[in-house]
């Protein structure tokens, strides 16, 4: 058997970690004690905490003054939408480029998975003008259809690495069967390929719910904007007033990090399902 790291290695271990954690948590924290302080005790004490808890002035302006539910179903809107157009296209194509031989298949799937490298601002000119063309800038449309394109291929990418560990002979058998190629994607595939579904949903859903370029540039009136456009623009109109600000970006910032929370396991499930066959 190995033998385990020694004491102080695994001691230097835990402080570094224990360094990182406290690195990604300081924020919330922060932001979080800040938001039951008014502008003047921020002023005061900006890194102490608050008197107390019963301040909660910030968090009803952002529910009545910046109508945060509305924000935030425009944002499940969009998300919800967008996620449903990238999985329709990305789940068969991830199959056919596993499991199905067509000519140039390989050459049409590096083709795909190059796009990955190319920055997303720099389609945003011409995207803008055909969008125009089409008649749907400021409208939930042109975020919707963005955010579902540049999602594919980092889906069929990581879905097609999932499902090329699929045993062929239970593809083959159901092929034997009389399974179409609708019946095995639906039948076999997908429950197979679950766990990978349900980890690129969700690194889809944090990177839409975080994106702030694309809604900020295609969504012009503020009854469409996102949670993170508002939380950096309308709330960017009172930034002397810095409790309220930091309020509202621990609203932008907390769905994801829940979401992440209550479904790690299942993340690292569909990270690893497919990497021992």
């Amino acid at each position: 058997m190995r033998r385990g790291f020694h004491p102080i290695v695994q001691l230097l271990i835990v402080v570094v970690l224990s360094w990182f954690a406290a690195v990604a948590l300081y924020p919330i924290v922060f932001m979080a004690l800040t938001a039951f302080k008014t502008s003047v005790a921020y002023i005061q004490n900006p890194i102490g905490p608050p008197d107390g808890f019963g301040y909660v002035e910030n968090f009803q302006a952002m529910v009545l003054r910046f109508d945060v539910p509305r924000l935030f179903a425009n944002t499940i809107w969009y998300i919800v939408l967008a996620s449903i157009i990238s999985l329709t296209v990305s789940i068969p194509a991830s199959f056919a480029f596993a499991k199905l031989r067509f000519p140039f298949r390989q050459t049409l799937r590096l083709a795909m998975i190059a796009t990955l490298i190319v920055p997303a601002i720099t389609l945003l000119v011409p995207v803008y003008v055909m969008m125009a063309n089409w008649g749907i800038v400021d409208s939930y449309l042109s975020v919707v259809l963005l955010w579902a394109a540049l999602a594919v291929p980092n889906n069929v990418f990581l879905l097609g690495a999932l499902m090329r560990s699929i045993p062929n002979e239970v593809l083959d058998a159901a092929q034997i069967d009389g399974a179409s190629y609708l019946e095995r994607l639906l039948r076999i595939a997908i429950p197979l390929s679950l766990p990978g579904i349900v980890t690129v949903t969700i690194f889809n859903v944090t990177t839409w719910w975080n994106d702030l370029l694309i809604p900020l540039v295609f969504l012009q009136t503020d009854e469409r904007k996102t949670i993170t456009v508002a939380a950096a623009t309308i709330l960017g109109r009172f930034g002397l007033d810095t409790p309220l600000l930091l309020t509202g970006l621990l609203f932008a910032s907390l769905p994801p990090i829940i979401l992440y929370i209550l479904l790690q396991r299942t993340i690292r499930r569909g990270l690893v399902i497919g990497a021992i066959k």
